[in-house]
């Protein structure tokens, strides 16, 4: 019975934690993960303090669980990218840079993702995420450049996360960038680190 009553239970408790790490993540990109308190976290979320910890035993936990949140809504955009013909990869990535910089419609949470980098130079719990989830992101990306037939995949890899993790990083840094000069720069970069031309694996 007490089986059964837990299974009942637990899809609300999951999707009340998804609200929970929401809730915190906006927290945290105003605050910092050490700036926002769970008092905070805990009002913003409509419930007490107390209430809160029946979810997330420590505030560790739930940044750990913020991080993770973040690092399965990038796997999702490589799904994305791995759901594209291979010849269509270079175009994709070329339009992300133009929506990154034309648009300030960064799809990787600048801030907290600067945030989850700071955090992980102190705490080697979230340093180990970060590079489990980079190898496999690495993998992954790999993979889908051998099936399109590039040569060099892991070198052209490791530029291209380089590349788009940059980005942010100069638009903050240099916001006066006159954007179309640059996205005119920038795409035919982005096609040549992909392959030029696309090449079919020879058989």
């Amino acid at each position: 019975m007490a089986d059964t009553a837990t299974q009942k239970i637990s899809p609300k408790h999951e999707i009340r934690r998804a609200q929970i790490i929401a809730c915190a993540e906006g927290e945290f990109e105003k605050h910092g993960f050490h700036g926002a308190g769970m008092s905070a976290i805990a009002k913003a979320c409509g419930m007490s303090v107390g209430h809160l910890y029946h979810y997330f035993s420590s505030k560790e936990e739930l940044i750990q669980a913020v991080v993770q949140a973040e690092l399965d809504r990038q796997a999702c955009r490589l799904d994305e990218l791995e759901s594209l013909p291979p010849e269509m990869l270079a175009s994709d990535a070329a339009r992300k840079v133009e929506t990154i910089l034309m648009h300030n419609d960064n799809p990787y949470r600048t801030v907290l993702n600067f945030e989850m980098l700071a955090e992980a130079q102190r705490n080697p719990k979230i340093a180990q995420m970060l590079q489990v989830n980079d190898k496999l992101m690495r993998d992954r990306f790999c993979a889908l450049l051998i099936s399109a037939g590039v040569d060099e995949p892991e070198d052209r890899t490791e530029l291209l996360l380089a590349f788009f993790s940059g980005l942010p990083a100069r638009a903050l840094r240099h916001p006066e960038q006159e954007r179309q000069s640059l996205v005119d720069v920038l795409v035919p970069v982005v096609e040549k680190i992909f392959g030029e031309p696309f090449r079919k694996t020879e058989t």
